[in-house]
């Protein structure tokens, strides 16, 4: 089997372009990705906020966490919300 210099030449020059190119993919993409992220995701919202849950343990109605949680997965499952 003959195995040409030729070939091998194009082989490795194929090689080092495909790693350079996805290399700079990469970093083209890591750019606009720190670019586009938010600053913080933990911040507190500014505006018209609501809160999503509230603390069901300090709540004083007679109503236990089960039947509250049961009474919520109801209102979901009728308005889809």
């Amino acid at each position: 089997m003959i195995i040409s210099t030729r070939r091998i030449k194009q082989w490795l020059t194929f090689l080092i372009l495909f790693v350079l190119f996805t290399l700079l993919l990469y970093q083209v993409m890591s750019f606009f990705t720190d670019m586009f992220e938010p600053d913080s995701i933990y911040k507190e919202p500014i505006g018209d906020a609501v809160k999503v849950f509230s603390d069901y343990g300090r709540q004083t109605s007679q109503a236990t966490f089960s039947e509250l949680v049961r009474e919520r997965l109801l209102w979901f499952y009728e308005i889809g919300e």
